[in-house]
């Protein structure tokens, strides 16, 4: 079976197949012309027609792939097609001297985990996803941008911490986290001394009007005024939609979220 590269042309095929994957629907239509312009969208063909498709996006500093959109038609499903596309993207990511491989599954899609452990694939964290609404907040929100020339919330630094840019989990080094700092991306609540809450914003490349925010850590109190400034700040920016991702288990004001899913971040060495 050969694995080529995705065109233009493949896409009405493809969408037909790639329209009731969730309950809510697919996600593949938004991403699609994205993924061909940044390339390694990979695809195979059964009598001239796509049937099966998944992307990988290299992150050359971190020297890993994040492997996304496994769709396969569902009439040539359970032939093995979906594994050999995550072959094909590893073998991709090698060449590119990438050494190690995500995905981000959801821990209720049983056959999904079970494909990805069959591959390798190791459960490497567990984040939870929530989503919320813009809204104007009257009172005054004590919120501090992080500033890389000045003394840096040390939780940054005190483990291997990824952040989540256009749904892919990249690592925390010291180079992003500087361009996040010049880019008021980082916020926080506390003093030079204690960090109650932290979090990373980002604009989702591919969804438009989204913002994704990475929840790193914070108590009760803190996490209050993180999500309060958020939820203002992306009335004041005309948001849609508000995308939280953490590995906290809890946050404050659930009755406020409208999606709650768990996601099993996945790991290989490759």
């Amino acid at each position: 079976m050969i694995v080529t590269k995705a065109s233009a042309s493949d896409k009405d095929q493809v969408l037909e197949f790639c329209q009731n994957t969730f309950s809510w629907g697919d996600y593949i239509a938004d991403v699609w012309d994205s993924w061909i312009d940044e390339g390694d969208l990979l695809v195979i063909h059964k009598n001239s027609s796509p049937i099966a498709i998944c992307h990988a996006s290299t992150n050359k500093e971190g020297k890993q792939t994040w492997i996304e959109g496994i769709r396969v038609n569902q009439l040539f499903r359970r032939k093995g097609y979906a594994s050999i596309l995550i072959k094909e993207a590893e073998n991709i990511a090698k060449k590119k001297n990438c050494t190690t491989a995500f995905m981000l599954i959801a821990s209720s899609n049983v056959k999904s985990l079970a494909l990805a452990r069959k591959l390798d694939y190791e459960h490497y964290e567990t984040w939870n996803f929530y989503s919320f609404s813009p809204k104007k907040i009257g009172q005054k929100i004590k919120i501090k941008f992080a500033n890389y020339e000045k003394k840096l919330p040390s939780i940054l630094f005190s483990s291997n911490f990824f952040f989540v840019n256009s749904w892919r989990w990249l690592p925390l080094d010291d180079f992003t986290i500087s361009s996040l700092c010049k880019e008021k991306r980082i916020i926080y609540f506390g003093n030079d001394n204690i960090t109650e809450g932290l979090a990373i914003l980002t604009v989702s490349e591919h969804f438009g009007e989204t913002m994704l925010i990475t929840i790193i850590s914070g108590s009760i109190n803190g996490l209050k005024e993180i999500l309060s400034y958020i939820q203002n700040y992306g009335y004041q920016e005309k948001y849609k939609r508000l995308q939280i991702l953490t590995k906290l288990k809890h946050l404050p004001g659930n009755e406020n979220f409208e999606n709650r899913i768990t996601f099993s971040l996945m790991k290989k060495k490759i």
